[in-house]
Order: structure tokens, then sequence, then C-alpha cells
């Protein structure tokens, strides 16, 4: 099969004032992109965008948040696990993920408490509701993923995870 897309082009290569851009035809009509379409981030945005039109509004259902969930899923697999450590993993101030972990306590869904090594470390443990709202989560975040996913082949969702699990390897907070 031919590829007809422009070729991948780095930032410093395309020059903004460019009007003679590939057009897309996607759900907006024709458009130029005017050399976005070679940005990773952009193509990153649009993607996470087209998945969250329908994951947002079936979590917010549960009253959670993708964030929310992946936090959920995180701490039922790793009890005791810090919020400085989520804040890393998930590249994000600690303030805000603080914030995260306020509202899934109130909530009842996680409980802090001090971890057996450090007395002072307080460690994120899911509770019993915060279980059941995770099966329930995840009934509904699978599906949908697949069904995003099933463009690509499963050596093209296994190339897709690698290549962006090595640019998050490759990209330091600092």
């Amino acid at each position: 099969m031919l590829d007809t897309r422009a070729p991948r082009r780095r930032l410093n290569d395309i020059d903004v004032a460019e009007t003679d851009a590939p057009e897309t035809d996607g759900l907006a009509g024709a458009i130029n992109t005017a050399g976005l379409e070679s940005l990773l981030g952009f193509n990153l945005g649009i993607a996470y965008a087209a998945l969250s039109f329908d994951l947002d509004p079936a979590l917010r259902l549960m009253d959670l948040t993708p964030k929310q969930t992946s936090i959920l899923w995180l701490v039922q697999a790793n009890p005791g696990v810090t919020q400085s450590q989520l804040a890393r993993l998930f590249r994000m101030r600690r303030a805000t993920i603080h914030q995260m972990i306020a509202s899934l306590t109130r909530k009842n869904l996680l409980v802090l408490e001090s971890i057996e090594s450090d007395r002072r470390a307080q460690g994120l443990f899911i509770t019993e509701a915060g279980k059941t709202a995770l099966v329930e989560a995840q009934k509904v975040v699978v599906p949908i993923e697949n069904a995003f996913a099933g463009v690509l082949t499963e050596a093209e969702m296994g190339m897709a995870l690698e290549l962006l699990q090595k640019i998050q390897a490759g990209r330091k907070l600092g």
C-alpha cells in the first residue's frame, strides 16, 4: 500500500508561514494543518481527545476521571505507594496529585496510612469501596480502549506502546 502522507519532519524543518501544507479530512472537514500534522504532540493531543470523547463521560457517570481511575488501578497493584511516587510516574506536581488523592479519599476510595518502614511517610491503600469502583471503571475502560486501538494490528499496538514508553523514558523531569 502506498503511503501518501507527507514525510515526517522535525519542528525546525517546518516553515510556519507555509500555506500549501497538506490538508487533512477529519471530523472538522478539510483544513490546512500548516505543518502541525508532523508534530508528535499535536497528534498525541488529537488521539487523546478522540479517546476522551468516549472515556470521560462514561467515567463521569461513576464520579471518576481517567487519571483518578489510573490512580486507583496503580494503588491496588502497589499498596503503600506514595503520592510522590505517583507524581513522578505521571510527571505531575505533588500538589496536583495531592488534590486528586484528596478527592479519592473524600469519596472513601483510598486511605492514607503510615508506612511501616518509615512512619513519617504515608502510603496509599485502596478501600473496599475503591476496589468496587475500580472493577466497575475497568468494565468501562477496557472495552473503550480496545475499540480505540481496534484500528491497529497487534504488532502495531505493540510498536505504538514501545515508542511511547521510549519517549517517556527519555523525557526526565527537571
